[in-house]
């Protein structure tokens, strides 16, 4: 073995350690991970410690994407997914990432998450690189100790359960309606940690005004959540949700933190 090392060297051959399992996430979409899906290729799914998002990749210098025995390259038109193929050490297939978090191959383009977008299955693909894209600056985390617990499910008001956080589409806002009857309901987030609370494509977020909405997911106070079963949901500022009655129907608006029932919540979860 030793011998085959010199000669290789001798050659002028690079190695690159490979690191231990490991998984890519937007650096602004915490839970979200690069899947490979053997039809579409790349995509972004929440993450779940499973075989589509564990990865070796290149420890120190450009290498190979590994998954499994495969290579990761690029394959495609404008947009081109990433699939797993066999190994051979094509530019396309050699990889760097960079301590900014961007992950470029031998033919100058960089992976990135199609619009920044939240949405479950959103194509991830190999794109032009752009440093200061949002879109193409990624963590790198182990895949073999991802310490997120993802749940879906309803969040029950603790003063009367029969009442579920609800987006509201007549009006377009987040308020409180029978549960199961009205309304959206079912959100996911990470009952381990602090994060993002998701809906189809969107996070919940607190407006300045004290308004509770709908929208883009990024990494900031207002979109990031504090929730344990039976307890406040709070965002980074901190304030609280707190249902108000208002002109016939139940709003949610952000309040000063208090210990009252009024801000409590129980979370039902529900299966996929």
């Amino acid at each position: 073995m030793f011998l085959r090392l010199v000669a290789a060297v001798c050659l002028g051959l690079a190695f690159v350690t490979p690191a231990r399992a490991q998984t890519l996430e937007p650096e602004r979409l915490p839970g979200m991970c690069l899947t490979i899906d053997p039809q579409q290729g790349s995509i972004s799914r929440p993450c779940d410690i499973g075989g589509a998002q564990d990865f070796v990749l290149p420890d120190g210098g450009p290498g190979p994407i590994r998954l499994g025995e495969q290579c990761l390259a690029p394959r495609g038109g404008n947009y081109p997914a990433l699939f797993a193929e066999a190994c051979s050490g094509a530019p396309a297939q050699t990889w760097t990432v960079s301590e900014e978090g961007i992950v470029a191959n031998g033919d100058d383009r960089c992976l990135a998450l199609l619009g920044l977008s939240s949405r479950d299955g959103e194509l991830i693909y190999a794109a032009e690189c752009r440093n200061r894209e949002w879109a193409q600056r990624w963590r790198v985390l182990p895949n073999n100790r991802y310490d997120y617990e993802p749940v879906r499910g309803r969040i029950h008001w603790q003063p009367d359960a029969s009442l579920c956080l609800s987006w509201i589409e007549q009006g377009s806002f987040i308020g409180l309606a029978e549960c199961g009857a009205v309304g959206d309901q079912i959100f996911s987030f990470d009952m381990s940690d602090p994060g993002q609370v998701r809906m189809r494509a969107s996070c919940l977020g607190s407006n300045v005004g004290g308004s509770v909405r709908l929208g883009r997911c990024a990494v900031a106070p207002d979109t990031t959540w504090f929730f344990q079963n039976g307890a406040t949901l709070s965002d980074g500022a901190p304030r609280c949700m707190e249902p108000q009655r208002e002109s016939e129907r139940w709003v949610i608006r952000m309040r000063a933190c208090t210990a009252q029932a009024e801000q409590r919540w129980d979370f039902e979860a529900v299966e996929n």
